[in-house]
């Protein structure tokens, strides 16, 4: 059976994190879904740990292996193009799925009237951590939502249950130019479209845990957050934040040896005005500077690109007789 779901788990040495991610698949409600975890070059045991809960599981698992770390824009590419489902669903590492989060999904998006449904990317939904619900509460009750999905990232603000369209993810890939690059370079080209929002908790986040690859006090994946800022313009409506933007773009394009012309024409070619570029030229040169000086700086693009050039990527279906 093809499955209608496609869940994703890019995972870089987290191997003691896959079973509470399986146990919230298992839970689930509802069976048509497969399991793809995308090993982003792992040194722990990950693939043992994958084949082993491959082997109880009831519901397809994909195993892509990469034979050295590519990051995380890479190992997603490999994972959403060999996704079989009609919808994608991230679930990462350090998350789990609550038991009716995929039933709930699905039957929203049913809810949708077939003749309008190509105008919307999917459905979205809260998360929470033990510590309560994620992001700002701009909705009144538990009634779903239509609206343009960015326009619904703008006012939430958090992380949020994405479940997409495979299609629209399979024709807009993240960038691959440096071990990460923000998730909204995709989101806002797809998030043009409309969301049907349901004010429910269907995933718990666990944030701080061991290789997160969120803030760390050090100035890394630099080349990729240039290239985000610079593709998701429409995010940042208001002066202050676009000043704000065009000085970390800058920022970041110079930690990132992105040559003066080619960060010009990066920015015009996303709409913007260069004219802002050249006002904040010396702030964000200054700040540059003083975060060399502290030693911040990490020019992980340059190992990406070698990474890139040599690695291997591997798939395994595990237990498609499941």
């Amino acid at each position: 059976m093809i499955p209608l779901i496609s869940v994703l788990t890019p995972t870089w040495n987290r191997a003691s994190y896959l079973q509470k991610v399986w146990e919230g698949l298992n839970a689930q409600v509802f069976r048509n879904f497969e399991w793809i975890i995308a090993n982003d070059g792992s040194h722990d045991d990950t693939v043992a740990v994958v084949k082993a809960l491959a082997q109880k599981s009831d519901f397809p698992v994909t195993l892509i292996s990469a034979s050295q770390r590519v990051g995380k824009s890479r190992i997603d590419n490999e994972a959403v193009a060999v996704a079989r489902g009609e919808f994608i669903l991230w679930c990462d590492s350090d998350d789990y799925l609550l038991p009716k989060a995929l039933q709930t999904l699905i039957n929203t998006w049913n809810t949708i009237p077939d003749e309008v449904r190509r105008d919307f990317c999917g459905v979205s939904a809260l998360c929470n951590t033990k510590d309560g619900v994620l992001g700002n509460r701009f909705y009144s009750s538990s009634e779903p939502l239509d609206m343009n999905w960015n326009e619904m990232y703008n006012k939430l603000r958090s992380d949020h249950v994405i479940f997409t369209r495979a299609e629209l993810l399979k024709e807009n890939p993240f960038l691959e130019v440096d071990f990460l690059i923000s998730e909204s370079s995709v989101w806002s080209k797809i998030g043009v479209l409309q969301t049907r929002f349901v004010p429910i908790v269907l995933k718990r986040v666990r944030y701080g845990q061991e290789n997160a690859l969120s803030y760390s006090g050090h100035m890394s994946y630099n080349r990729g957050h240039a290239y985000a800022i610079a593709m998701t313009k429409d995010l940042f409506p208001n002066r202050p934040q676009q000043i704000k933007q065009a000085v970390n773009y800058m920022r970041y394009c110079r930690h990132g040896e992105i040559p003066l012309l080619q960060a010009l024409t990066l920015w015009r070619a996303s709409g913007r005005n260069i004219f802002l570029l050249l006002a904040v030229w010396p702030a964000s040169q200054a700040l540059a500077i003083k975060d060399q000086l502290q030693g911040k700086v990490r020019k992980t693009h340059r190992d990406f690109l070698a990474a890139q050039a040599v690695v291997i990527i591997k798939l395994e279906r595990l237990n498609y007789d499941a």
